[in-house]
């Protein structure tokens, strides 16, 4: 009885001891194929982000390879067998890559060149359809890219497969020629100097014979290059016939876009050019005068019309043909200017009889070594002495949009949230009616608390609305300024 039960015992245990390890190996079996296909899915992500870093008129299964063949650890681990195949956390994978292109119908269909590998699949234009009658003159849209992995988790194991895609959008139109190439000719530097350089000469190379070649600056179509096959040129003419500038001293970016015979175009290229020829011009429309609020002078100009203007510098004299004391600021540093086409001199000499002040403005741009450089000064204005202020507005009161009877000048609701602010008009000792303009200050009666102005309209209420009153409450004061630039005392405050 006790041989028996021992047997028995035995029995039970291989029973149990063999349920356990075929357990354990099934377990293992298991954990071994995730991990193979987590791997595919990892390898295959990886392989359809390299694809888009292959140009998309180069796209093909074997550009993806090669890239492939070019990065540490996608290399073909069996170099000597067919396909390609990669090593990874030590399941080797069997690596197929396709590479089709699709024909979107939302921008309808077009004839398929036989130099492009569509996809079976594609949308494609009726049997019978005249290709004169085709609508899209590329229809290469999308390029879809497929890898397929296969694997065996262990020997002797079944094969798994995995299949991933992608599509990419077809940047340009494909079809068209590319500019490869857009650069100043060896004759020019950049930036472009000298005072005598009237035309800027362009290169321009395509990647397929082109049938045109456009050129922009700035966006805005300037005209067609010189050339055929690759090889173009355009001239950009930076001066006019009566030898004024046709395009300021400034930075362009200067762009050209290359077609084919059926006007289909393909990646445009641009180039940044800086054209620093000349000093700034003289500044124009310089007005001012006395502000009659102590002996300052007010002045305001034209600002320059040339990108590269930095600021402005202001000199005072008593005699017009020099160029006298520099004023605004009155720091005579070298890196010194304003930046705003407006000034007050703050330090003008009391008016003294047979004694006259003349102002001159001159703009200021960096030179080709990059040191503040001073342009050609504006003509000079004379302060006329003996000018009466206008008499001080009054009657300010304000508003806010959206209340009921707070109007615009046209008697129109003003916009919600806004300040509305209207006053009675001055009048001018001088001459009745010579009010130039009102200057509405905020935040303070200070000449760095001017905020505004308004130009009085005939027939219409002295209304100004401020759009954006944020963080207020603001106070607000009015002044009147008559034509030579004399300027009333401020109204009463008004705080809205």
């Amino acid at each position: 009885m006790t041989l028996v039960e021992v047997m028995v015992a035995i029995t039970i245990l291989l029973v149990g001891v063999l349920g356990t390890a075929t357990m354990i190996d099934g377990a293992n079996a298991e954990t071994s194929k995730t991990k193979a296909r987590e791997g595919a899915t990892h390898l295959g992500r990886q392989i359809l982000e390299i694809s888009r870093s292959v140009p998309y008129r180069s796209l093909t299964a074997a550009a993806v390879e090669a890239e492939l063949t070019a990065r540490q650890g996608l290399a073909d681990s069996e170099p000597g067998s067919s396909g390609h195949q990669i090593k990874s956390r030590k399941f080797a994978y069997d690596v197929a890559i396709t590479v089709c292109s699709l024909d979107d119908p939302k921008d309808r269909l077009g004839p398929h060149d036989a130099a492009i590998t569509f996809c079976s699949d594609t949308d494609v234009l009726p049997s019978g359809t005249p290709e004169t009658q085709a609508k899209d003159r590329n229809p290469d849209d999308y390029r879809r890219v497929a890898v397929v992995l296969s694997w065996r988790a262990r020997p002797g194991a079944a094969t798994d497969t995995t299949r991933q895609t992608t599509i990419l959008t077809n940047p340009v139109g494909g079809l068209g020629p590319s500019v490869s190439e857009l650069a100043l000719d060896s004759s020019h530097s950049n930036p472009i100097t000298g005072e005598d350089t009237r035309l800027a000469n362009f290169d321009v190379e395509t990647d397929l014979p082109a049938a045109q070649v456009r050129w922009s600056i700035n966006g805005a179509v300037q005209g067609s290059a010189s050339g055929s096959g690759k090889k173009w040129t355009f001239d950009w003419p930076l001066v006019k016939a009566d030898g004024s500038p046709a395009f300021f001293d400034g930075t362009y970016l200067v762009r050209a876009e290359a077609f084919d015979v059926e006007g289909r175009s393909g990646k445009p290229r641009s180039y940044t050019v800086e054209v620093n020829r000349i000093p700034p011009l003289a500044p124009t429309r310089v007005e001012g005068g006395r502000n009659l609020n102590g002996n300052r002078v007010d002045l305001e100009w034209q600002a320059n019309p040339e990108p590269d203007v930095v600021g402005y510098r202001v000199y005072r004299s008593t005699d017009p043909t020099l160029l006298g004391t520099r004023v605004c600021p009155t720091l005579a540093a070298a890196e010194s200017y304003i930046t705003k086409p407006s000034c007050m001199d703050e330090e003008a000499p009391a008016p003294l009889s047979g004694v006259s002040l003349y102002y001159k403005v001159v703009a200021l741009d960096r030179a080709p070594d990059r040191s503040l450089r001073e342009g050609q000064p504006s003509a000079p204005l004379q302060v006329v002495e003996g000018n009466s202020a206008p008499t001080q507005p009054s009657g300010l009161i304000a508003c806010t949009g959206g209340a009921p009877d707070c109007n615009d000048a046209d008697g129109q609701p003003a916009p919600t949230g806004t300040t509305v602010l209207t006053w009675s008009a001055s009048t001018d000792p001088d001459s009745l009616d010579a009010i130039k303009f009102y200057r509405v200050y905020r935040g303070g009666n200070t000449y760095d608390k001017r905020y505004d102005r308004l130009y009085p309209t005939v027939g219409k209420p002295l209304t100004f609305i401020d759009s954006k009153p944020e963080n207020g409450p603001h106070d607000y004061r009015i002044s009147a300024v008559d034509e030579r630039f004399g300027e009333s005392t401020l109204s009463d405050p008004v705080t809205r």
